[in-house]
């Protein structure tokens, strides 16, 4: 016996949890590391312990939702780059807008600025030119407690006045668009901004916004994506290259995450070999460790559609809200129908055995993820008491239902698909003996037909040479005799 085929190994149940939950807590902690917070903005080297205690505190199924679902805001963008002109505030095609006059709120005010995530531009009435771009989370709040609140109160103490003081008091008009979330608002307002920041330099005609936005490395994670959408703004075109520039990064990090899957669950069977007393060699088991890598990198390189997964993810997400709001729902989806197209291709060349196992697990594993994956983003929501440990607790949890609910419906959904299966055979057996038979009587048939051409020429023949008869008859009929026939002088005559 070699030393592989002596690697001791973990009861196949037990085995199944344990690699679930690998796969949840490396898919928790690669989102926590790309919807990490920047702990040094603009910093000239890499503090290790700071981006170590940031990725650990962005660990969730949040994260998880997040990051899956950055295409989002990319796919706003691009969509209103076509269909509202957003590459400049001359070219925006607003969705409302309100007049301040003598520093007053608008009656009408909340029934006009919706409590949206948007971008806002005001237009001096006196010059007709934007004097000021902002953009909130919720605009309606923003103007509420911001703007009309921070001028009020600078017209009570007397000091300073207000940035926008003169337009409110002369009159000025306030355009909005609405955005579907603060990310993509942050990106048109920086980049509304940096349009137009150079236009106004000299005077009282000068834009009020002081300084660009996003011009550095951000500290926010939302802020990081902000500034990623406002580099690529300034044309469908660009943004379309930054969101394919994005989808195909979420191929590097789900290559990346099934690496780390391969090397944790290497090192997990080594450690179960050794305190299950394996002698192997630490050679031997580098070598196995080395192999089981290889064989990830091998599957990219032999089955690249593999790498779709990816991109299926950013895209799917980008277009569906409703499957973005679930965890792994669009990874999981791909899983499916990659296998049963896997299936499909290979089911010919299977025995019925074989055939059902691979229906079977591919119902059961696909079916499960996906109820235990939500599962898992629901239970971490509640328990927020255990603080940073609560992605690990729901990770474990949704890793022993995975594991026990696939475990129990292996023998019923087996037998169902074994059914199904047998059905579906016996079914093409009656079909090709009908077929058969079928043939059978086509060619009953077609001899048949060749009989009765036969017997059609047969009776043409037959018809032909009793009319032949006929005129022959009718021609005797009217026969007349040269001269008289005496028989009598025809018989011999007797001596």
């Amino acid at each position: 016996m070699t030393e592989a085929q002596a690697l001791k190994a973990l009861p196949p149940l037990a085995d199944r949890i344990i690699e679930k939950a690998v796969d949840n807590m490396t898919r928790k902690l690669v989102a926590g590391y790309r919807n990490k917070r920047n702990a040094r903005p603009n910093a000239k080297t890499i503090d290790l312990g700071a981006e170590t205690k940031e990725t650990l505190a962005a660990v969730s199924a949040e994260s998880v939702v997040q990051v899956a679902n950055r295409g989002q805001a990319w796919k706003e963008l691009i969509q209103k780059s076509l269909s509202a002109g957003i590459s400049s505030i001359g070219t925006i095609q607003f969705d409302g807008e309100f007049q301040v006059r003598a520093g007053q709120r608008p009656d009408d005010f909340d029934q006009r600025m919706p409590n949206t995530p948007g971008v806002y531009v005001v237009f001096d009435d006196s010059t007709g030119k934007p004097t000021y771009v902002g953009d909130s989370e919720n605009m309606r709040k923003r103007w509420h407690a911001g703007h009309f609140n921070e001028y009020q109160q600078a017209e009570r103490a007397g000091g300073e006045r207000y940035k926008l003081a003169d337009q409110f008091e002369n009159g000025c008009t306030v355009k909005f668009i609405k955005m579907e979330s603060k990310e993509s608002a942050a990106a048109l307002e920086a980049h509304l901004i940096r349009e137009n920041f150079g236009e106004f330099e000299e005077g009282d005609d000068r834009l009020k916004n002081k300084r660009e936005e996003l011009l550095t490395e951000q500290g926010t994670r939302s802020n990081q994506e902000a500034k990623k959408l406002k580099d690529a703004s300034g044309s469908t075109a660009s943004l379309a290259k930054g969101a394919a520039g994005e989808a195909f990064k979420n191929v590097g990090y789900d290559v990346l995450e099934r690496l780390a899957n391969a090397a944790i669950k290497a090192v997990k069977d080594e450690l179960v070999d050794v305190f299950g007393g394996g002698k192997a060699k630490m050679a031997a088991r580098i070598q196995r460790f080395l192999d089981k890598i290889l064989v990830v990198l091998r599957g990219v390189i032999e089955k690249p559609l593999q790498l779709l997964r990816g991109v299926v993810e950013f895209v799917v997400n980008a277009l569906s809200k409703a499957i973005g709001q679930v965890l792994n729902m669009a990874r999981n989806l791909f899983d499916l129908a990659n296998g049963a197209w896997n299936l499909y291709r290979g089911a010919a060349n299977m025995s019925r055995e074989e055939l059902v196992r691979k229906i079977s697990e591919t119902v059961i594993v696909s079916g499960s993820l996906v109820i235990w994956d939500a599962l898992d983003q629901v239970m971490e929501s509640n328990l927020a008491v255990l603080g940073p440990f609560a992605p690990y607790v729901s990770s474990a949890v949704a890793a022993i239902g995975f594991g026990l609910s696939s475990h129990a419906l292996q023998g019923i959904v087996t037998r169902i698909i074994d059914a199904i299966v047998a059905f579906k055979q016996g079914f093409l057996e009656s079909l090709e003996n009908a077929r058969a038979s079928c043939e059978q009587l086509i060619r009953n048939a077609e001899r048949e037909l060749e009989m009765m051409a036969d017997l059609r020429d047969y009776l043409a023949s037959t018809i032909q040479v009793m009319d032949q008869m006929r005129r022959q008859t009718a021609v005797l009929s009217q026969h007349q005799a040269i001269q008289p026939l005496d028989i009598r002088a025809l018989l011999p005559k007797r001596s």
